[in-house]
């Protein structure tokens, strides 16, 4: 949801600075996200290096480094493809939460505070960290906006392939995506 947002807000160049700021993220999902779902002591460096998202990171880095360019016709399916992410990302997400049942958020007070620390603490911690570091404020906007942003899909499509709670991951998307209705214009207009 952050693209899109950060996109309305700051242009296409946002987007490229998002890009670069969830490619932690991206790593982090596919290494430590994946050995603590798969509730594996330890996780084999080929298995934590080798898996869809290290290697589309790797692969778009060389690209953007080098002057290596692909063919036309797969960079424009690979254009086409990405543009498809965005929606298909609120689809997952207005699936999952259409799922959950909103009674169930309100009266869960692990999953208030859970979309409170994420809506609400993670971007002002964030905020207090760039206070120490000079960074050019679009860059600025776009960290705190992008440490904002509901949970992500995968929060529920990992528990799904390592059978764990996806009920429970399901309720905090639906509830961290309705209560950032409210948050994403507060901080929004805060930052502005």
């Amino acid at each position: 949801m952050g693209y899109p947002v950060v996109e309305l807000i700051i242009g296409k160049e946002g987007v490229f600075y998002s890009a670069v700021f969830n490619i932690w993220f991206k790593v982090l999902t596919w290494t430590v996200g994946v050995r603590i779902m798969s509730h594996e002591a330890r996780l084999s460096r080929k298995k934590g290096l080798l898996n869809p998202g290290t290697i589309a990171v790797f692969v778009g880095l060389v690209l953007f480094f080098t002057p290596l360019r692909l063919p036309s016709f797969l960079d424009e399916a690979l254009g086409l493809l990405g543009e498809s992410t965005i929606p298909l990302a609120m689809v997952v997400a207005g699936i999952i939460s259409a799922s959950t049942r909103l009674s169930t958020i309100f009266k869960s007070r692990i999953i208030l505070f859970c979309s409170l620390l994420k809506l609400c603490i993670a971007p002002l911690i964030v905020f207090c960290l760039l206070s120490f570091v000079e960074l050019p404020s679009v860059v600025e906007k776009i960290l705190i906006i992008m440490s904002a942003m509901p949970a992500a899909a995968n929060t529920s499509i990992f528990p799904r392939i390592f059978d764990s709670d996806y009920e429970l991951s399901s309720k905090l998307i639906a509830s961290s995506t309705l209560f950032s209705l409210i948050s994403i214009p507060l901080i929004i207009s805060f930052l502005d």
